[in-house]
């Protein structure tokens, strides 16, 4: 029984309807590829959070510093 396993590192969650077109096409890609029976394919996604992959490298924007010319 094939798995496959999607990992996505960004800000905003992959929507619904994202996973169910992602699902169908990788359904159908295993079925034609490999031969996969209908309901065999192993299917999850796991969502990070950017600080919990490269993106804890990026730099925040700098406070904005107030003009106060005394």
């Amino acid at each position: 029984m094939p798995m496959l396993e999607i990992i996505v590192a960004r800000a905003e969650p992959l929507k619904l309807e994202q996973k169910r077109a992602f699902a169908r096409e990788a359904v159908e890609i295993f079925r034609t590829v490999l031969g996969t029976p209908p309901g065999r394919l192993r299917l999850a996604f796991y969502e990070l959070r950017p600080e919990d992959s490269l993106g804890l490298l990026e730099e925040p924007d700098p406070a904005p510093q107030s003009d106060s010319a005394g």
